[in-house]
C-alpha cells in the first residue's frame, strides 16, 4: 500500500509529535507499505489566495508554483493518506488547514448529486483513502472531536472518499499502523442533520468590528455580504463599525488587538474544504492568548459557499460555536448564506433581495442586540433539497447552463480542452 503523511505540526519544538510519526513510518514500512511523508512547515505551501484559477487558468493544479503539486501529486497516488496535526484552538493547526485548501484542484468547479446533495465533480478515477492524526489540546473534550471529525468527514466526501478513522497520539504507533492497513473496512460517522444553532441577545451594541476572512479580501464575494448587513446595522443612529481584511497577513497582530478591544464582533468568510480558510484559522490561532479573558466581546459569524444548501456550512457552524465558547465570548449565531460564488457578478435587479435580507437582519441586531433566527433560516434557504426535487437536480446540472459559469472562464483563458487536465496522475 502507497500510504502519504502529512504533517501539520508547526512547532519544530514539538519534537514528540514528529517523533510520533516517525515511529509510525517505521512500523507502516516494517509492514511492507511504501511510505511517503511530508513535513508541511519545511514545504513552500502558499495560502490559497482564491482566484480559483486551478480550475480556469492552469486546470488541476495551483497556478502558484508552489510545493503544493508535490503535495497533490503525492496525495492523489496514494492508496491511504493520513492528515496529522495538534489540535490549535480545537481543530487542526492552521498549517494543515492551508495545506487541504490546496486540495481544490484535485476536483473540478463542476456540480454533481451526491447522497442528495451538491458536491464537486471528480478530477481523477481514484482517491485515496483517509484518516486523520491528532495531538490534543489540555482541553479538548469529546465535543471537540466530534466537530472535526464531522468537518473533515464532510471534506473526505468532496474528496470522493471517506474518513476512515480519528486516531490521537496517545495511541500506540501500531494500533494506528493497523488502521491505516484496516482503512478500507471503517468510517467515521457524522451527524447528517443539522440545525441552526441559535444565538444570544446582548444590550444592543454601539460599535461592530468585522473581520473579513475572504482569501480575496475587499474583491471577495464575503465582503460584498459583510457590507449589507453593516449597511443595515449603520442605519441606526449612533452605530459605526470598523472593517478588517484577514489576507492582510502582516496585520495579524493588529487584528488580535482589534479583536481584543471590540465591543462586538462579526467574523466573515467562505466555506474551503467544508471548514474556514486557512487565513481565518490562522487568525483564530492568533487569538489563543485572549481565551479565558474577562470581557471577551460576543462572537458572531457570516459563512457563504458556493454550493446552494445551507446543510454544507451546518458542521463548521458547530466549531464556531464552540470557539466563541472557548474564548468565553457570547455567541450571537452564524448567518449562512449558500449560493455565493458568482455574486459579485450578479446584476442588482438579482442580488437586491438578498442584500435587503441582510441588511435588515444587520439593523435588526442593532436594535435587539440578536441575530434574528427567522431571519436567519429565511436567508439559509434551501437547507437542503427535498428528496423528491433531487432527480430534477440531476437533470440541470447536465444542462449547458448549469457549467457555464466556470465554462466561460476557461475559455476566456485559453483552457477549455485542458478542463479535464488530471496533472498529478502517475509518480
Amino acid at each position: 500500500m502507497k500510504i502519504t503523511i502529512l504533517n501539520g505540526n508547526p512547532d519544530v519544538r514539538n519534537r514528540a509529535f514528529d517523533g510520533y510519526l516517525a515511529r509510525l513510518a517505521e512500523v507502516l514500512v516494517a509492514g511492507q507499505h511504501q511510505v511517503t511523508a511530508l513535513t508541511l512547515r519545511e514545504m513552500d505551501i502558499r495560502y490559497c489566495a482564491g482566484c480559483f484559477g486551478c480550475w480556469v487558468k492552469t486546470p488541476g493544479q495551483c497556478g502558484t508554483a508552489d510545493d503544493s503539486h508535490q503535495m497533490g501529486r503525492a496525495v492523489i497516488n496514494s492508496d491511504f493518506t493520513l492528515w496529522a496535526a495538534p489540535l490549535r484552538m480545537g481543530f487542526p493547526s492552521a498549517l494543515l488547514k492551508k495545506t487541504l485548501d490546496k486540495f481544490i484542484p484535485l476536483v473540478h468547479p463542476y456540480i454533481v448529486v451526491d447522497q442528495n446533495e451538491s458536491h464537486h465533480l471528480a478530477r481523477y478515477p481514484r482517491y485515496p483513502l483517509l484518516g486523520l492524526l491528532l495531538e490534543r489540546e489540555p482541553d479538548t473534550d469529546d465535543e471537540d472531536v466530534r466537530i472535526v471529525g464531522d468537518v473533515l468527514s464532510r471534506t473526505t466526501l468532496n474528496m470522493k472518499s471517506r474518513l476512515s478513522f480519528v486516531a490521537f497520539t496517545e495511541q500506540p504507533a501500531e494500533e494506528v499502523a493497523r488502521a491505516i492497513a484496516d482503512g478500507a473496512n471503517s468510517q467515521v460517522s457524522y451527524a447528517r442533520d443539522l440545525a441552526p444553532i441559535p444565538g444570544v441577545r446582548i444590550a444592543p451594541p454601539a460599535r461592530l468590528t468585522a473581520f473579513n476572512g475572504s482569501p480575496r479580501g475587499p474583491q471577495g464575494n464575503t465582503p460584498l455580504l459583510l457590507e449589507q448587513f453593516l449597511k443595515g446595522f449603520t442605519a441606526n443612529e449612533g452605530r459605526s463599525y470598523e472593517l478588517f481584511h484577514l489576507n492582510r497577513l502582516g496585520d495579524l497582530e493588529r487584528h488580535r488587538e482589534a479583536f481584543a478591544a471590540a465591543e462586538s464582533v462579526l467574523l466573515g468568510f467562505p466555506l474551503y474544504t467544508d471548514a474556514m480558510p486557512g487565513i481565518v484559522k490562522a487568525f483564530i490561532e492568533a487569538l489563543e492568548p485572549l481565551r479565558g479573558r474577562a470581557g471577551n466581546p460576543p462572537l458572531g459569524f457570516l459563512v457563504q459557499s458556493g454550493f446552494p444548501e445551507a446543510i454544507h456550512s451546518r458542521h463548521v457552524e458547530r466549531y464556531l460555536a464552540k470557539l466563541a465558547a472557548r474564548l468565553g465570548c457570547p455567541y450571537l449565531g452564524t448567518i449562512v448564506k449558500g449560493g455565493g460564488e458568482s455574486i459579485r457578478y450578479m446584476p442588482e435587479n438579482v442580488t437586491r433581495r438578498l442584500f435587503t435580507s441582510l441588511s435588515e437582519i444587520g439593523r435588526t441586531f442593532g436594535v435587539t442586540g440578536q441575530f434574528d433566527p427567522a431571519m436567519l433560516r429565511a436567508l439559509a434557504k434551501p437547507e437542503r433539497y427535498p428528496a423528491i426535487l433531487v432527480p430534477l437536480l440531476k437533470l440541470l446540472i447536465r444542462l449547458p447552463i448549469a457549467s457555464s459559469y466556470w465554462d466561460g472562464q476557461l475559455r476566456a483563458n485559453g483552457a477549455y480542452d485542458q478542463r479535464f487536465a488530471r496533472p498529478f496522475s502517475g509518480v
